[in-house]
């Protein structure tokens, strides 16, 4: 791509600066999230404290925490909204990780700003709920949806009362079109807080995968409830995300592949209340739509997609014309940066910003509208200097049987893109997680010590569609590791890294795919870090916390995985720990020994596997769960890696 042509020619002229110290990317993020209250005169914010995600009150006067908020043992804040200016709602759930399987049990809960009067809204036991509008004009309620078993989790508009968590049912909620087995998953309201669009599901046959409908429901002209049916040219069910309403509440905006006649990537489309018309306004060859820009009363203004970089799309709409104005200056005044607006005062005139970009984990700013004045609040990652940050490149590469996959490499601060010693880092998930553009610390902290970073969006990632996705279906092990093959092939032929300093390491499935890249090709790589990984497959979900109780499920994801529950003969060769004997590269195994998303046991059973094949390796075990959380013992893995990949493919 032409990123990579331009880096050819230009790369830093002046000496590298002295490396940031290894603690500080280390370190946990400082902040999180923030939201402003309406009248402006507080800041709630969200925060890493362990292994938790904790929420804060700050005075915007003084500048000084007024409270901090525990979710209680082995929960985090998911979510939090001003409703009022002295009150937060607050969704908490259980910490789960990646191939969980697990619930995460989530809590609804109000409480003022300073810990007083906290009160449990729902539990999420029998029924969950969903926010709608928090109603601007009434201190005392919000609407949600409420979606209960005994209604096939069909939603229901409601208004609930945050001091007392009592509901109250809105008769305004559309009738469903299906049939018995069919549920509103979806009802929006307009900028007014009228409700004015829904979306029905309808599985009709469950046994028929393929004779899913899916109902548009709408207000019509004279205010009354309408429906049609979501077009379709395809056999599967399609996707359907909203994203809200213009200004003036005449069109309705969301992102669909309805219109395709394969599972391909969604699009954004527009519904025109007046002339009840679907239109595709905007879809790019490859990526997802991954989120929309509101203007300062809730409007859509447009959407974001990720080709590499971050890009935009921005509707041709007249009313909408002032606030995308605003926002292209925005980015304008951070160059080279990505700009987040965030929350608003009820007035309007503040809003809270987030700029970020490869080189900064994040800023945090406060913009006032009516003098354009920017005022900076905090860092998210403190301790990081931007100016000593690598830069993060995308990419574009084919796989061996044509598939189009994207990725990004972080690239050594003063070096020429040019035989360099090689890191491979792909994600955990691995179905559906996608690495995208940002500050990410593992990268980061290699890229600082010299060396070039390549994270791979490989088959089976989200945001490149359905078919991107289910591409890895039953290819653990098989294609989606050929990928990485491939992309590890293709750096080294591009004269981009040194073929005999390749080294692979990843955190869970990441920590998967490590191990097994060393049994798969084992003349490739001279060393690998698996960290989190597993390692014996029917090991993994017999002892992990993953789908216990639920075998039904199990059977499922295995046949998603592997295609196949029961062939060992597959299982085994999908094993990395079966194939040890195959091992050339250097091995430096981590693992928490109180992981239980993928249990230590996986790396004691493959250590005894090395064992009995006479192969060596190195080891890191701590008393941390599923990727080390505790900072020192981030600290002395980062140091241990460091020293390891020193040894192995360093100068």
């Amino acid at each position: 791509m032409k990123y990579i042509a331009m880096l050819l020619l230009a790369f830093s002229m002046t000496a590298a600066s002295k490396p940031a110290p290894i603690e500080h990317f280390a370190a946990k993020a400082a902040f999180v999230n923030m939201k402003i209250s309406p009248d402006g005169k507080h800041l709630a914010f969200t925060y890493e404290d362990e292994d938790q995600v904790k929420l804060g009150v700050m005075n915007m006067k003084t500048k000084k925490g007024v409270y901090s908020f525990s979710m209680g043992p082995n929960r985090e804040a998911a979510q939090f909204w001003w409703v009022n200016n002295k009150r937060l709602m607050i969704q908490s759930q259980r910490i789960t990780g990646w191939l969980d399987g697990q619930q995460p049990y989530p809590e609804l809960f109000t409480v003022n700003y300073d810990g007083k009067k906290r009160e449990l809204m729902w539990d999420f036991q029998r029924a969950y709920i969903r926010p709608v509008s928090l109603l601007d004009d009434d201190p005392d309620h919000v609407l949600v949806t409420k979606h209960h078993f005994t209604d096939n989790f069909s939603g229901k508009l409601q208004r609930l009362n945050i001091n007392n968590g009592k509901m109250n049912y809105m008769e305004d909620t559309p009738k469903m079109k299906g049939g018995s087995k069919s549920r509103i998953t979806f009802i929006g309201v307009d900028n007014n807080d009228v409700p004015k669009l829904a979306v029905e599901r309808d599985p009709m046959d469950e046994d028929d995968f393929y004779d899913d409908v899916s109902y548009l429901h709408y207000k019509n002209q004279q205010g009354e409830w309408a429906h049609l049916s979501l077009p379709k040219i395809r056999k599967d069910r399609p996707t359907l995300s909203p994203h809200g309403f213009s200004l003036d509440n005449n069109k309705f905006f969301f992102s669909s592949n309805h219109d395709l006649d394969h599972n391909g990537n969604t699009g954004f489309f527009e519904f025109d209340f007046k002339t009840n018309e679907i239109k595709l306004l905007f879809r790019h060859p490859d990526v997802d739509i991954a989120g929309t820009i509101y203007g300062k009363d809730g409007e859509v203004i447009g959407a974001t997609y990720e080709p590499g970089y971050p890009e935009y799309y921005y509707i041709e709409d007249e009313v909408a014309q002032p606030e995308i104005t605003l926002h292209k200056q925005l980015r304008s005044s951070f160059k080279g940066q990505e700009v987040r607006v965030g929350s608003y005062t009820k007035n309007k005139k503040m809003t809270t910003l987030y700029v970020y970009s490869d080189q900064n984990p994040g800023t945090f700013y406060l913009f006032d509208r009516s003098n354009n004045n920017v005022e900076f609040i905090s860092k998210r990652m403190p301790d990081i200097e931007p100016s000593q940050m690598a830069k993060v490149e995308p990419f574009t590469l084919e796989a061996r049987d044509g598939l189009k996959m994207y990725g990004q490499m972080t690239i050594p601060p003063g070096k020429e893109l040019k035989n360099l010693p090689l890191i491979i880092y792909p994600h955990g998930g691995p179905y559906g997680a996608i690495d995208t553009w940002g500050w990410e610390s593992r990268p980061q902290l290699f890229a600082s010590r010299g060396y070039l970073v390549l994270q791979l969006n490989y088959r089976g990632s989200g945001g490149y569609g359905e078919d991107f996705q289910e591409a890895g279906h039953t290819e653990w092990g098989a294609k989606m590791q050929d990928d990485l093959t491939d992309a590890t092939l293709w750096a080294i032929n591009q004269g981009y890294a040194d073929k005999d300093r390749v080294c692979i390491h990843g955190v869970s499935y990441g920590g998967y795919a490590a191990m097994h890249a060393v049994v798969h090709e084992p003349d490739l790589y001279k060393c690998s870090i698996p960290d989190a990984g597993i390692y014996e497959v029917e090991l993994q979900w017999k002892k992990a916390d993953s789908f216990k109780g639920n075998p039904k499920a199990r059977k499922k994801y295995f046949d998603i995985m592997f295609g196949t529950h029961e062939d060992e003969a597959v299982l085994n060769a999908r094993s990395p720990a079966m194939n040890a004997d195959k091992v050339k590269a250097a091995l430096l195994l981590v693992h928490g020994t109180e992981d239980v998303r993928v249990p230590i046991d996986n790396a004691y059973f493959l250590e005894e596997k090395l064992q009995e094949a006479g192969k060596p390796y190195d080891k890191i075990y701590k008393k941390d769960g599923h990727g080390f959380q505790k900072i020192p013992y981030r600290i002395e893995l980062y140091e241990k890696m460091l020293a390891f990949l020193d040894e192995h493919i360093g100068q």
